[in-house]
C-alpha cells in the first residue's frame, strides 16, 4: 500500500482540495471534447496526474515514457499507480486491455491476467453527490481476483466498447473492501464558457 496516498485520504485539507476542484477540471475537459470522444479519459488522467505532481512534488511523481504497454500511468514515490475514470453506473467496469477481438482472447486473458499496481479510480456522477474517488491497493485487487477467478474480468463487444474490463461484480467488491479508501464528491455542473483555442492563442502570443 502506498502510505503517501493513505495520508492524502486521511488529510481533510489535502483531500478536500481534490474533492472541491475535480468536478470543475473534468467539466473543462468535457467542454473541450466532442461528445463520446474516448480521448476524454486520457485528458482526465492528465488532470489527476497534474494534481499528484502538484501535491507530492515533481521529483516524486514519474510518468512512464510513451509506448509503455503496461497499465501504469504514474509512479508515486517509487510505487506504480494506474489511474482510471468512469462516468455513470456505480460499478461500471474499467478497461484493463483494449482489443479488436475480445471474445476470442477473453478466456486467455481471464486465465493469465493479474493486477500489477495500485489503482486510483474516479467515478463521475454529474449532478449528484456520491462516493467517487477510490484508492484501491494492488493487494485488494489480487485478493478479489483470486476469489472471483474468471468472473473478475468481462469481455466487451461492439464497435465502441471493445476490450477486457473488470466486471461489475469485481468492481463492487473492490470498492467495498475494508482496505479500499474512498471520498465523496459533489458533481456540480456550472455554465462554464471554455474556448478550446484560447490556450493556443496564449501559446503563440508568447512566441515571437
Amino acid at each position: 500500500m502506498n502510505q503517501h496516498l493513505i495520508r492524502l485520504f486521511q488529510s481533510e485539507d489535502r483531500l478536500g482540495r481534490l474533492v472541491r476542484w475535480l468536478p470543475h477540471a473534468f467539466e473543462v475537459v468535457r467542454s473541450e471534447m466532442p461528445p463520446g470522444n474516448p480521448a476524454v479519459g486520457i485528458l482526465r488522467e492528465h488532470v489527476l496526474t497534474g494534481f499528484l505532481i502538484d501535491e507530492f512534488g515533481e521529483e516524486h511523481v514519474a510518468v512512464p515514457s510513451d509506448g509503455v504497454e503496461r497499465g501504469i500511468d504514474v509512479t508515486l514515490h517509487g510505487i506504480e499507480l494506474s489511474i482510471k475514470t468512469t462516468t455513470g453506473a456505480a460499478n461500471s467496469g474499467v478497461k484493463v486491455l483494449w482489443t479488436v477481438d475480445p471474445l476470442q482472447i477473453g478466456r486467455e486473458i481471464s486465465r493469465d491476467y493479474e493486477p500489477e499496481c495500485d489503482m486510483l479510480l474516479v467515478n463521475i456522477f454529474w449532478g449528484k453527490e456520491r462516493k467517487s474517488i477510490y484508492y484501491i491497493p494492488v493487494e485488494v485487487q489480487l485478493a478479489t481476483r483470486n476469489e472471483l477467478g474468471d468472473s473478475y474480468l468481462h469481455a466487451n463487444v461492439g464497435t465502441n466498447h471493445r476490450g477486457i474490463s473488470i466486471s461489475s461484480t469485481a468492481m463492487k467488491m473492490l470498492k467495498e473492501h475494508t482496505s479500499t479508501l474512498c471520498a465523496y464528491v459533489t458533481w456540480l455542473e456550472s455554465d462554464i464558457d471554455v474556448m478550446p483555442h484560447d490556450r493556443w492563442v496564449d501559446y503563440w502570443n508568447e512566441r515571437i
